[in-house]
């Protein structure tokens, strides 16, 4: 069974992906994979970490502090993304594909980077929030 972080987590992603994709997909129109993926992403930062802060992980620590300590997690996120994009697309991977493989691949290091580096601690939820 996931416990209640990793499911809020996954519902949470699954909203951002969802947006993220549209926004990619929008902007796939105008610029290259590769560019609208970045746009995006540069985009949906501040979205995702009080997204995340909030609701996934229900961080009672500095607000400060989490942001600073988010921005290298989902930096090197990205990186795994980026390479993960690029490396299908050489591959032949269709671009929307290859966008879901990328994602997929961030998910993965986010989340275990995020739980373990970034909200360490978890706000009293006993007030029935």
């Amino acid at each position: 069974m996931l416990d209640r972080t990793l499911l809020r987590f996954l519902l949470m992603g699954a909203a951002n992906t969802a947006l993220g994709l549209s926004v990619i997909f929008g902007l796939q129109l105008f610029f290259s994979p590769v560019v609208a993926n970045w746009m995006a992403f540069v985009l949906l930062v501040p979205v995702t970490f009080m997204a995340h802060r909030n609701w996934s992980f229900r961080d009672g620590g500095g607000l400060v502090r989490s942001f600073v300590r988010y921005l290298p997690v989902v930096a090197l996120g990205y990186a795994v993304n980026r390479v993960v994009l690029e490396h299908s697309l050489t591959q032949a991977i269709e671009a929307h594909l290859a966008q879901g493989l990328a994602i997929a691949a961030y998910v993965t290091v986010t989340y275990l980077l995020l739980r373990l580096f970034v909200f360490l601690r978890p706000r009293d939820d006993s007030s029935g929030g």
